[in-house]
């Protein structure tokens, strides 16, 4: 999905939104942190250049945290600071060299008081990435109760019903190309958008994954570039393929959410 947030990267918007006098440049080194869960800071952030990852602690006793998503150029965070007087929700990191824009409540007040328009602006244009963002989940959400409803009619008759499964999953991935390998390379399903350069290149990366996949206490999903490769395993634990989709940072997070779930209902048709 495309960022509906205002460009200000261009300059005339930027000076429309009020330029250097509202606003703050700030540079960060990657692996460097811009907010930190749960501190007491109000600034506001629109990424100029560079990419972040924004992720959350988990309360299951050891500190995990979980990578919420990655950002990039036109993306923000902070808005909180904006919308309410709640404390960070989450820590956001530089994943490289990052320059952002910053606006603090204060500078924002005051434009509210010299020019509303331009304020009254910036909350729209934030309220309608957030619109986007909770329709976007509604979306899933719908297809995944629709892949449920397809793996219990037809528990144990994958070959009839997989495509339609996939089907239902390639209308709202970001990118279109998903396929399903059996563990020795074979494809049992690809979408029509797959180009045989991507296969090819899927297929290189498909044993380095599949090895993975074997060893003990393996993660289920294999990371390679933009590509993101899903073990699908039956209920007794054998690795019965591999779900592949190409990933980008704007859409990584919620596809790769999506996809875990779709690689799960599949292992239980096949268990």
């Amino acid at each position: 999905m495309s960022s509906l947030f205002i460009n200000l990267t261009d300059p005339i918007i930027y000076q429309s939104f009020g330029g250097d006098e509202y606003w703050t440049k700030a540079t960060f080194t990657p692996g460097s942190t811009i907010l930190k869960e749960g501190e007491d800071s109000q600034d506001f952030y629109t990424i100029f250049s560079g990419l972040v990852k924004v992720k959350k602690s988990i309360k299951d006793g050891e500190q995990t945290q979980k990578l919420l998503a990655t950002l990039g150029v036109g993306d923000f965070f902070g808005e909180g600071a904006l919308l309410s007087d709640k404390t960070r929700g989450a820590t956001v990191e530089a994943l490289a060299e990052t320059v952002l824009l910053k606006l603090s409540l204060a500078k924002f007040e005051a434009l509210v008081i010299k020019d509303p328009q331009a304020a009254v602006g910036i909350i729209l244009g934030i309220v309608k990435v957030l619109n986007g963002r909770l329709q976007g989940m509604n979306e899933r959400l719908v297809m995944l109760e629709h892949v449920s409803a397809l793996t219990r009619k037809m528990q144990g008759n994958l070959a009839q019903v997989l495509p339609s499964i996939l089907k239902e999953v390639e209308t709202v991935l970001h990118h279109k190309s998903v396929l399903l390998f059996t563990p020795d390379g074979e494809v049992k399903y690809a979408t029509a958008t797959v180009t045989p350069e991507q296969l090819a290149s899927f297929s290189q990366s498909l044993p380095k994954a599949v090895e993975g996949f074997k060893q003990p206490n393996a993660p289920v999903s294999f990371m390679e570039d933009a590509q993101l490769y899903i073990s699908v395993h039956t209920l007794e634990g054998t690795l019965k393929g591999v779900l592949v989709s190409e990933l980008c940072p704007r859409c990584q997070e919620e596809d790769v959410q999506l996809l875990l779930t779709v690689a799960e209902q599949i292992g239980n048709l096949v268990g």
